[in-house]
């Protein structure tokens, strides 16, 4: 690969442009729950606690691993972990539009049609997004899947293995779309001999392994396989309730257009070329005079087999970044299509005015979406703390930014109790959900952080031993009644405590 990228100065072009693009965006945004949970995980790792063993969620290994890889980098360094951990995520989305360059230039044969797929990808608001506000295990997923893609045009099974598994390992829904493009790339593309797809289908699967066995291996000496298996497949088989998009079609395109902005529409054109282009791959002719059509249905099965899951699954508009590799490469086939028949010179004129127009897309979200939340998020927690002594216990509940933003361990893996999660900890720990709610008071945290969606039955459960004393940006404060009436008043002063906020009012009628 490196000698791809040295042989095509427009690959360096892409990657410079994308950091442009997402350093605009800031590295400060908010921290919110799902974020805080990543971070804090992989601070974890970086502690040497394997995935799940630091806090339990339903996503992949490398959803904890990844982050922790900044988390080391920071330490290291001296830097700051949570900003540190973003920039490497940054760099990974930064890849993400160089591969989505190399995937359309290669499977095209044609720089044009490249640069408008990448230009596609970095246009997507939502990718903008979680690639400066990170860490979010979607974005090396996003990476990863286009790396099998690309492996598929260069007819590398072993590689193309290797990646599905590792998009996987992030977020297990990119099985689905990224194997059957690879399944099918097999079929249409590797030897025509039985023999010959027979050993393009072992590479696949032995590639697919080789990231499956190193985690194995670790979390088998580390002792946790148990926990991992359990995390990874039996809370989402077992415990997770379907969550069907035809449920609520409205509020999913209100959601997509929010997330995307202007982009939905690029997103929904690309994955209509991808289909409408793939058609053509029926006519000989076609066939002949556009090689691209060899392979361009296994890229339409992928994009189907995630279109198909997402009618069976679906959460919010981040679901759909399986998907966004295969809209920007619709796109570029779309500009294949258009361009081909012109010369190089009209063809470059073609791309760059593509480029160039999903490029301001791009800058404007940039631009006009950056804040500084994080900075307020931080001076919160410091205000809270300093009433506090150093040694200051903190316990999350769906709250894990104040854990994230001081280096604090939580005193349990569980700090999320939703998606299943719940009904798992009903069954695993002892005396089940509502045992958990009297061990964290019994255990006598001096805060808990509360998430901004925990229920009221999760908040009675603290009363009266815990008090209500103010807000952060995306959390609320509870602290031990016992510190004393005036630790209380000194809390509830650095929180800015509103008599009349409505969980103060729940604090006064329970009931």
């Amino acid at each position: 690969m490196p000698e791809v990228i040295r042989r095509d100065p427009l690959v360096p072009l892409v990657g410079i442009v994308s950091v442009i693009v997402y350093a605009l965006h800031g590295f400060h945004g908010a921290l919110t729950r799902d974020l805080g949970i990543y971070s804090y995980a992989g601070q974890q790792v970086a502690d040497g606690v394997p995935p799940y063993l630091g806090v339990l969620n339903r996503a992949g290994p490398l959803a904890h691993a990844l982050p922790g890889v900044g988390a080391l980098v920071a330490r290291v360094g001296g830097l700051d972990e949570l900003v540190t951990m973003r920039v490497v995520f940054m760099l990974m989305a930064t890849a993400a539009v160089c591969m989505v360059y190399l995937l359309g230039r290669d499977l095209f044969d044609s720089r044009a049609a490249g640069l408008v797929a990448a230009s596609a990808l970095l246009s997507f608001h939502g990718f903008i997004q979680y690639a400066s506000d990170g860490p979010r295990e979607k974005t090396p997923m996003t990476l990863f899947v286009i790396v099998a893609l690309w492996a598929v045009t260069r007819r590398r099974w072993f590689t193309a293995g290797v990646f599905t598994s590792l998009a996987t390992l992030c977020l297990q829904t990119a099985f689905f779309s990224t194997f059957a493009a690879v399944a099918v790339a097999v079929l249409l593309v590797a030897s025509p001999r039985v023999a010959g797809r027979a050993k393009a289908f072992i590479r696949v699967a032995l590639g697919g392994l080789a990231p499956v066995a190193v985690l194995a291996t670790w979390f088998a000496l580390a002792g946790s396989l148990r926990e991992a298996w359990d995390a990874f497949y039996v809370i989402n088989r077992d415990y997770t309730v379907p969550d069907p998009v035809a449920d609520d079609l409205d509020q999913v395109w209100l959601g997509l257009q929010e997330a995307y902005g202007v982009t939905v529409w690029l997103l929904v054109g690309g994955i209509a070329a991808l289909g409408l282009v793939t058609l053509a791959a029926v006519v000989p002719r076609a066939r002949r005079a556009f090689p691209a059509l060899a392979v361009l249905p296994a890229m339409t099965a992928g994009l189907l087999a995630g279109l198909w899951w997402i009618t069976k699954e679906y959460d919010s508009w981040a679901d759909l970044f399986p998907l966004l590799p295969f809209a920007a490469l619709g796109l570029g086939a779309a500009t294949a299509v258009v361009v081909r028949r012109l010369p190089p010179r009209p063809q470059g004129t073609v791309a760059a005015v593509a480029a160039a127009a999903c490029l301001a897309l791009a800058l404007n979200y940039s631009l006009t979406t950056r804040d500084d939340t994080l900075d307020l998020q931080r001076e919160a927690t410091d205000a809270v703390l300093a009433q506090l002594p150093e040694d200051a216990t903190i316990t999350s509940v769906e709250g894990p930014q104040p854990l994230v933003l001081t280096g604090r361990t939580n005193p349990t893996r569980y700090q999320m109790f939703r998606s299943g999660l719940q009904d798992y900890m009903e069954d695993t720990w002892p005396g089940g959900y509502d045992g958990f709610k009297r061990d964290l008071v019994a255990d006598r945290p001096d805060l808990v952080s509360t998430g901004e969606t925990v229920s009221l039955t999760w908040r009675r459960a603290l009363m009266p031993d815990y008090v209500f004393v103010g807000r952060a940006p995306q959390w609320e404060w509870y602290a031990r009644a016992d510190l004393g009436a005036e630790t209380i008043a000194a809390l509830r002063e650095a929180a800015d405590h509103d008599p009349a906020d409505p969980f103060a009012v729940l604090e006064d009628h329970p009931e």
